[in-house]
């Protein structure tokens, strides 16, 4: 399969707009002309975090910031094209993407011609979710699933089989499963039944570029469904507007507060890095132990050898002989 990228992309929406910190990346997204290509910089947090490597970038960025340079540094970062699709475009679905405070959509990553990654995601207050189910427009009791993904990066990524959409009913929450399908998206609903219930959801669910399907072939009924849980809505936790169920119990990324510029995430780079990690404490403790300086010295003269290694050793460091111990 062959992906063009776009000559012009969609807006990139305010809530995604500013840097995101997550446990081992940062995140930024800008957009300064609405008439130019949204950018997207990728930060990594490598060694252990004690050094921010900026992974993907636009070439045109390292004129306003040289790069950091180490031994783990590619010379040239990735250079990701980058276009947002809101959820109702990214599923095929009719109606308009209603507004509120929350964010559910689509973010394509496109790397070259024939790889790109495409990501499922929700913002709602400062924090970015990767698993979370949407609110059907004229079926409120419907929450449409996702496909799930690793997050957001710049290798590729395994296409999860596998997705669910949620029902609720008196009885409970009913989990119906999607699975991958080379069939036509239809957007047709399909009926499902249980204890004396009936209700009816999507046949299909179109995500992250892919068809999944509730039902086998051409039918419009789904089999072996599954006993609903009981409903507990305190043990649900809802985007601010209602719309999103999230089902992540911590955020992907969090939206940095007052920090919104390129020039913002390299100043939290240069701190970063500026750090010099604390020398790693002695495997043993400090001891009286006579090492008998003299008679290793007394063996090891002559030996030009281990000479050379003290040597090399004496430009790394002071050995215990020479702090005293």
């Amino acid at each position: 399969m062959i992906f063009l990228c776009p000559a012009h992309s969609s807006p990139l929406p305010d809530q995604l707009l500013g840097i995101w910190e997550g446990r081992d990346r940062y995140v930024f997204f800008e957009q300064p002309d609405p008439e130019q290509n949204p950018v997207i910089v990728i930060v990594l947090k490598t060694y252990y975090g004690w050094h921010l490597d900026r992974a993907a970038e636009p070439e045109s960025y390292a004129q306003r910031q040289a790069r950091f340079v180490n031994a783990a540094t590619a010379k040239k970062a990735e250079s990701v094209d980058i276009d947002f699709l809101p959820i109702s475009m990214a599923q095929n679905l009719a109606e308009s993407s209603p507004g509120g405070s929350a964010l559910a959509g689509e973010l394509v990553l496109i790397f070259s011609k024939l790889q790109q990654n495409r990501i499922a995601l929700a913002v709602d207050d400062g924090k970015m979710y990767l698993n979370f189910f949407v609110q059907d427009e004229d079926d409120k009791n419907c929450w449409r699933g996702n496909a799930s993904s690793d997050g957001i990066k710049i290798s590729g990524q395994s296409v999860d089989r596998n997705i669910g959409c949620l029902y609720i009913t008196p009885s409970g929450i009913f989990d119906i499963r999607y699975w991958i399908s080379d069939m036509e998206y239809s957007p047709e609903k399909a009926s499902a039944e249980f204890g004396g219930e009936s209700f009816f959801v999507d046949k299909h669910l179109y995500s992250c570029g892919n068809n999944y399907s509730a039902t086998s072939g051409r039918s419009n009924s789904i089999r072996n469904v599954v006993a609903p849980i009981p409903f507990d809505a305190d043990s649900l936790t809802f985007s601010q507007d209602g719309r999103i169920l999230i089902a992540d119990s911590e955020p992907y990324l969090v939206r940095i507060a007052g920090k919104e510029t390129f020039e913002d995430l390299m100043q939290i780079a240069r701190e970063a890095n500026s750090r010099v990690k604390p020398p790693a404490k002695p495997p043993f403790p400090p001891s009286n132990l006579d090492y008998h300086w003299d008679l290793i010295d007394q063996l090891e003269s002559g030996n030009l050898i281990i000479q050379e290694v003290r040597a090399r050793q004496r430009n790394f460091g002071p050995r215990g002989k020479d702090s005293g111990r």
